[in-house]
C-alpha cells in the first residue's frame, strides 16, 4: 500500500559524499518524498563525508534534543600548510615547517587535548552572526571572531601517522570543531596545518554502517524511502555513545 505523505515520520540514515552541503542532502529529501519538514541533527562540512542524520515529518521536532547527541570522527591532519577555511577546500595563507616528530610525542600531544577544551569556532562554519552564518561573511571578505565555546573530548586517538599527516579518531561532544581541532594539534606540534579528510562514524548510538549512500536516495522510489525511515530511538539506545 502507498503511504500517505502527511503520514511520513521518522529518521533518514544517509552516508553524506565529499563535496555536496548538508542542505543539498536535505533537499534531495524534500523533492523526492514531496515534503517540506525535513531537517538534519547536525551540518556536515561540504568537504566532510559520513553519517548525516535526516529528521522527516514530526521528526524534525525532536532536533535540538537530537543535535546535542556526541559524535565521533576520522580525520586525517596535513601539517606544513594552514587554509582560511581549515580544510583542503580553503586557499592556503601561512606555510611552516615540520619538525621531526615521533610516534610517542604526538600520543602525549593527543592525550593532554582530552577532556573539557576552550574551542573558537571557525570564521568558516554555520554559526549564525546578524541571522546569517558565519560562512557567509567571510566569503564576503567581512569575516567574524566568534566568541570561545567550550566543548568536550573523551577520546582523541592516534591511527596512523607519516613525516607529514596525522590519521586521527575523535569522539566529542556537540558543537566541536574537528577543523578548529586539528589546527591545534598542529600548532601544539610546532607547525601549521589543515583537515584533508573528515569522516562522520558516528552520532549518538547511530552508526554509519547503518547509512544509505546519497546515491541510493536519489536512485530510489519515494515508498523505498519511506521503507528505510527508523523510529527516533536507535536500537541500542540503553548504551552510551
Amino acid at each position: 500500500m502507498r503511504v500517505e505523505r502527511c503520514m511520513v515520520e521518522g529518521l533518514l540514515l544517509i552516508n553524506k559524499p565529499p563535496g555536496v552541503t548538508s542542505h543539498d542532502v536535505v533537499q534531495v529529501v524534500r523533492r523526492k518524498l514531496g515534503v517540506q519538514r525535513v531537517g538534519h541533527t547536525g551540518t556536515l562540512d561540504p568537504m566532510a563525508q559520513g553519517l548525516l542524520i535526516l529528521l522527516v515529518g514530526r521528526a524534525t521536532k525532536d532536533q535540538q534534543r537530537l543535535q546535542a547527541h556526541e559524535k565521533t570522527y576520522e580525520a586525517v591532519l596535513r601539517l606544513g600548510t594552514q587554509t582560511d577555511t581549515g580544510d583542503a577546500m580553503g586557499k592556503p595563507i601561512r606555510t611552516a615547517p615540520v619538525p621531526p616528530l615521533d610516534q610517542n610525542r604526538i600520543t602525549r600531544v593527543l592525550a593532554s587535548l582530552k577532556g573539557p577544551l576552550a574551542q573558537r569556532p571557525p570564521s568558516y562554519s554555520a554559526v549564525k552572526v546578524k541571522g546569517r552564518p558565519a560562512h557567509w561573511w567571510a566569503r564576503r571578505h567581512q569575516p567574524v571572531t566568534l566568541p570561545e565555546r567550550l566543548v568536550h573530548l573523551s577520546e582523541v586517538t592516534l591511527l596512523q601517522c607519516t613525516p607529514e599527516t596525522l590519521t586521527f579518531r575523535v569522539h566529542c561532544s556537540a558543537g566541536t570543531y574537528v577543523r578548529a581541532l586539528a589546527e591545534s594539534i598542529a600548532e601544539q606540534l610546532g607547525t601549521l596545518g589543515h583537515l584533508t579528510s573528515l569522516v562522520r562514524l558516528r552520532v549518538g548510538d547511530w552508526r554509519i554502517e547503518d547509512a544509505r549512500p546519497l546515491s541510493w536516495v536519489e536512485a530510489s522510489s519515494p515508498d523505498a524511502l519511506v521503507h528505510v525511515l527508523q523510529p527516533l530511538c536507535p536500537p541500542n539506545a540503553s548504551s552510551k555513545g
